[in-house]
């Protein structure tokens, strides 16, 4: 979908302390091969601070940055892929209480890793639906550090780091233009994050630990992993061929590349295919690896970390490149087109 007239008006990210890969196979958190095989640095750990705690502190910190008065938020979306608190609780109302308030929607969106993105393209359409919607705010937050996960081992190819980013999107103004944004569902393979296990009872009722290793192995037995991941793959560079070509773009005009932080350099290499050899250089994998898989957040703080480092300038394009359970699949561009606000730590 393109949009006519949305920007970003503001983007903050909070990454906690870090704990790096060494400290971890020290400890016996980590699988030294492991370590050696993929490469990775360090994770974000955020210790006893809540999910939803760091949400708000980004959100206040990308408001203050917006230009925007509360009143002019029409639209908070509260973006998760693990728990957030006490169950049958909202989120994204404790974010609303404690940044914008008053009564606008707040809308908890459940698209796992893919969730800020996905969040993006549903607040653009909300803006966009009526008149006098000025602007909106989108957030995201995950604290791993909770006793059914174990962010050393539960997810294949990775390690789960903790973090919070929040973006507001403006249909008055902003130091960059959301281009237009594409997603994609392959619905045949939501098997693979659910394995073996049963729906009922749910497994964080009865104490059951996430393993999405575990689960991935019992796939059909584990007899079409192979096909499943080459079947991810595909979509995932045939989306972005679409998003570029519905924005009239080719992969050279793409500057930079806002990506998942998964896996390897390897399997990244593979994944950003159509933007040829130097498809890693142009990524933020050296950021991605030092702070960990960070749920929905990768792509956003990526982008926040190519600004606060000063790697981007007016005129560049950035793709934002995100894949969630389910599996869904999203694709951004990203325009800037000014200097954006301050981006320090919140």
């Amino acid at each position: 979908m393109k949009f006519d007239n949305l920007w970003i008006s503001a983007l903050s990210a909070h990454i906690p302390e870090l704990v790096t890969t060494e400290q971890a196979v020290a400890a016996g958190w980590y699988d030294a091969e492991e370590a050696r095989q993929l490469d990775w640095l360090s994770v974000a750990v955020a210790g006893d601070e809540s999910a939803p705690d760091m949400a708000v502190r980004a959100a206040r910190k990308a408001l203050a940055d917006s230009g925007h008065e509360p009143r002019e938020i029409a639209l908070l979306l509260h973006a998760t892929a693990n728990h957030q608190g006490p169950d049958m609780w909202s989120p994204q109302h404790y974010v609303l209480r404690h940044t914008v308030g008053g009564n606008i929607p707040a809308i908890e969106i459940k698209q796992g890793c893919n969730g800020f993105l996905a969040a993006m393209e549903l607040a653009g359409c909300y803006l966009g639906a009526a008149p006098g919607r000025t602007a909106a705010l989108v957030t995201s937050a995950d604290n791993w550090g909770d006793p059914l996960v174990d962010r050393w081992r539960a997810t294949p190819g990775g390690l789960f780091g903790d973090a919070a980013t929040a973006m507001v999107l403006s249909q008055r103004s902003g130091f960059a233009r959301l281009v237009n944004i594409r997603t994609f569902s392959l619905p045949e393979l939501e098997e693979l994050n659910r394995g073996g296990e049963p729906l009922f009872p749910p497994g964080a009722t009865t104490g059951t630990r996430v393993d999405l290793r575990e689960r991935a192995a019992t796939y059909k037995g584990g007899q079409d992993l192979v096909q499943a991941g080459q079947l991810m793959g595909e979509t995932q560079r045939a989306l972005i061929l679409d998003t570029l070509d519905e924005a009239g773009l080719k992969p050279e005009e793409i500057t930079r590349i806002a990506h998942q932080f998964v896996g390897s350099a390897g399997i990244l290499q593979r994944l950003l295919e159509p933007f040829g050899p130097d498809a890693v250089a142009r990524g933020v994998w050296d950021f991605g690896r030092s702070t960990g898989h960070t749920g929905a957040n990768d792509q956003t703080s990526g982008l926040h970390h190519l600004l606060s480092t000063g790697q981007l300038r007016a005129g560049d394009r950035v793709m934002m490149l995100g894949a969630g359970a389910g599996i869904a699949f999203s694709c951004a561009i990203v325009e800037l087109v000014g200097a954006p606000p301050r981006t320090g730590r919140p």
